[in-house]
């Protein structure tokens, strides 16, 4: 139903009118365990923007929008209202170009109208009785069933929201629609709550993302990053990321996003430059509004800040806390490994026995013996080896291609990858398999969380110390802390 399509009048509305989110406090209340309410939401098609006051989704109710109507009796009195042209923008409430775009989303994605979009007024200096006293030019375009008056009592809430039908509707299908920057475009589920509430945030200050590997805390920057780039368009941003293969992912997700999305954002204006070019950056005074950082490194931070125009933000995230930067945690898990998983319940020996084995001496003998034993139950494409140096990669592909049939390829090779991949331990952070054999020595410089988060079902780690064994107490002390 097309309500007051678009109204005007010559009145002013009040400048001394009650707080307008009286009923949308109420709705809470009543409506508390089913419906979700977003308030100011600005929502993208191509080049166009609506902002929406408030919008409710409700499994019962479908989409409800609210439009504000702030004149009180005394203002409309002996005012006629009338429909403005379709084109105006010179109109008070104008609802009818929101909601043809929410139906033309459900289209678009579902190819139906998957639940209703109705429109409501919220008149809170009117009460129904001063209502029914104003021009009976006001009563056409603004029918009672959908307005909420100042005198509202709570069955007449009701009686306005609630049909009478036991149909339900998808709340996650409604948010799909409404909210590409919250699909995860790998799966095209929905981001967690966590992970919504921090993309829609309006933060006033330098920010931390706080959570453990497979957190989801890539993908959220990068759906914040794209959002804020919606919202503001000429917003001059710059996404940085700890390795080179990690720009590769992250320049992956922002295609990802933006090819799955209605935003009109063009992915080659999305800069991706990793760590090595920030100071370098700041050297040259360059300056940008937002700032995203990919898996931070603390000692970076005063050259971050440096590059900040004036009111410009810093985004981080990690799975360290940093003093500097607020903190705002990701504590549900998206992809945390069964090793990490039984890191955070306290290292549990009969759960960790099974996802992460630490053995000590011959470095070529213990990955033979330990990739024979793999191989007995996995595919060699389920299975990654990571060691210091390319060279020393080149030497345990000699080993380990002599005593098993071909079955390596080194990671920086041309051809077609199939087997067992070996890495360099700097590309850890961008690896993701079942299985990992991961070799370090005493100048092996890694993250030791890292270090066992990466493997999907085990990991190995080879050593020639004894020292190895210590790195389940490095860990269990930066869990702690």
């Amino acid at each position: 139903m097309n309500i007051f399509s678009t109204l005007f009048s010559s009145a002013t509305p009040s400048s001394t009118s009650p707080d307008n989110s009286k009923h949308i406090q109420h709705l809470k209340e009543l409506f508390s365990q089913e419906t979700e309410i977003f308030t100011k939401l600005p929502i993208f098609n191509q080049n166009k923007k609506y902002i929406i006051e408030y919008i409710m989704i409700h499994p019962q109710m479908g989409v409800l929008i609210f439009h504000n109507f702030m004149y009180d009796a005394n203002e409309l009195k002996g005012l006629k209202a009338s429909p403005a042209p379709l084109n105006t923008n010179n109109a008070d409430i104008k609802t009818i170009d929101t909601k043809n775009f929410l139906k033309q989303r459900f289209n678009d994605l579902f190819h139906t109208q998957i639940a209703p979009v109705r429109s409501i007024l919220i008149c809170p200096n009117l009460s129904e009785s001063e209502f029914n006293e104003l021009d009976s030019s006001f009563h056409e375009l603004i029918p009672k069933e959908a307005a909420l008056f100042n005198d509202t009592d709570n069955i007449r809430y009701k009686e306005i929201f609630i049909p009478d039908t036991n149909q339900k509707y998808d709340i996650q299908k409604i948010k799909r629609a409404l909210f590409s920057e919250l699909v995860v475009s790998k799966t095209l589920s929905l981001m967690n709550k966590e992970q919504e509430n921090f993309v829609h945030q309006d933060f006033k200050e330098n920010i931390l993302l706080y959570g453990l590997p497979g957190s989801g805390k890539s993908v959220s920057l990068i759906s914040k990053a794209l959002y804020e780039k919606m919202k503001a368009p000429h917003l001059k941003l710059m996404i940085f990321a700890k390795h080179s293969c990690s720009v590769y992912q992250l320049q992956s997700l922002v295609f990802s996003f933006i090819e799955n999305s209605n935003w009109g954002l063009n992915p080659a204006e999305i800069k991706v430059s990793n760590f090595n070019s920030i100071r370098k950056r700041a050297s040259e005074k360059e300056k940008y509004d937002l700032i995203i950082c990919d898996d931070i490194n603390e000692e970076d931070l005063p050259s971050l800040l440096k590059l900040l125009s004036k009111h410009g933000k810093l985004i981080a995230s990690s799975h360290y806390k940093i003093e500097a930067l607020k903190t705002i945690t990701l504590s549900e898990s998206y992809r945390l490994s069964s090793t990490l998983c039984a890191a955070c319940e306290g290292f549990r020996v009969d759960n960790l026995k099974h996802s992460l084995s630490l053995l000590s001496g011959n470095i070529f003998m213990n990955s033979l013996l330990t990739l024979a034993n793999v191989l007995k139950t996995a595919q060699p494409s389920d299975i990654c080896i990571v060691h210091n140096t390319k060279e020393e990669l080149l030497n345990l592909q000699q080993e380990i291609d002599t005593y098993f049939t071909p079955i390596t390829y080194l990671f920086d090779d041309n051809g077609t990858k199939h087997g067992i991949g070996l890495y360099p331990l700097s590309h850890l952070s961008c690896l993701n398999t079942k299985y990992m054999i991961i070799i370090v020595d005493e100048t092996s410089c890694y993250d030791p969380i890292e270090l066992i988060s990466r493997a999907q079902t085990k990991t190995f780690i080879l050593s020639q110390s004894e020292g190895v064994y210590n790195i389940i107490n490095t860990i269990k002390e930066s869990i702690k802390d």
